[in-house]
């Protein structure tokens, strides 16, 4: 069920300063898409890409490339209809998809900053063992990453493989990632989403990443642990915040680990990202939100994000 829907002007600023005039800036940009409470009705930005690609995951990605740049201005401006929802699960009619589909095998796989290992396999096992329903174990996991996750940033180390399950630090992505992974070992279709959350009052817009699992006959379902996180008692938060999407936010990504094309060369720079806690290697990165770039040379980079 979509409700208060509204329409929100978004401007979003990229800018490189390069003191060496021989240099090659790559920059990629994700386009966000339309889909159940997210309608863009209009994307412009100020330059013409060099190439765009889809990934597995639906991602539209565009590629552009400079050369022997002085200063470079990137403005994306976005008008969407951006809506909250809520969906009343019932156990008796909640149901997975085969696990002969596509959507099955690629979101229930252990991946790079999902890594099913043997200790989280054992811990979502020991979490749900009393469980019987799909949505007793869901509720389970998230009220298990509720109480005992602390928010930290930065994050040294990306990826679930590096959290202390004794001791759990992390920002929202890191929520995220292990009630996906935790999903997963239960073989619950799960990926996250990346963007960025709208508080219209105060006219402020700030970073978040969360959760989504596929359930039939419903499609993906918003789950937000890290914001349930912050309410007073556990029973308020998940009632805002599981099966419910609560805030105005927009989607610029689904999933981890998306294909950067083509490859960056070995020579170029990407100690930003790394700097900033985005893992980017030459060939992948963690997410997009909603850009990355890797350049020849050293290049000063300043972003922002606004409502207009």
């Amino acid at each position: 069920m979509r409700y208060c829907q509204k329409k929100f002007n978004i401007q979003y600023k990229a800018t490189f300063d390069t003191i060496d005039a021989n240099n090659i800036i790559k920059v990629w940009v994700v386009q966000p898409l339309t889909f159940l409470c997210q309608q863009i009705e209009n994307f412009s930005i100020s330059h013409k890409p060099k190439k765009y690609y889809k990934d597995i995951q639906g991602n539209k990605i565009l590629y552009f490339e400079f050369k022997n740049p002085k200063k470079i201005a990137i403005q994306i401006n976005i008008k969407a209809i951006l809506g909250k929802h809520k969906i009343n699960l019932k156990k008796k009619k909640v149901f997975l998809p085969p696990i002969s589909t596509k959507l099955f095998k690629q979101y229930t796989k252990s991946e790079k900053f999902l890594e099913q290992t043997p200790a989280i396999k054992e811990l979502t096992c020991q979490i749900t063992k009393t469980d019987d329903s799909i949505l007793d174990k869901l509720q389970s996991i998230f009220n298990f990453i509720v109480r005992n996750f602390k928010y930290c940033y930065p994050v040294k180390k990306r990826g679930v493989k590096y959290l202390n399950l004794k001791n759990l630090k992390g920002d929202c992505g890191e929520y995220s990632s292990l009630f996906i992974t935790m999903c997963r070992v239960l073989k619950i279709p799960a990926r996250n989403q990346t963007g960025f959350v709208i508080f219209p009052k105060q006219k402020k817009i700030t970073e978040h990443g969360w959760s989504n699992i596929y359930l039939k006959p419903y499609g993906w379902v918003d789950i937000d642990t890290q914001y349930a996180s912050l309410e007073k008692n556990i029973g308020k938060g998940f009632k805002k915040y599981f099966a419910q999407r609560n805030d105005y936010k927009i989607t610029f990504t689904n999933g981890f680990n998306i294909p950067i094309k083509p490859s960056i060369p070995y020579s170029y720079k990407k100690d930003y990202w790394n700097k900033f806690g985005l893992p980017l290697s030459n060939n992948s990165v963690q997410t997009l939100q909603p850009i990355v770039f890797s350049s020849k040379k050293k290049v000063q980079f300043k972003d922002s994000i606004r409502l207009i």
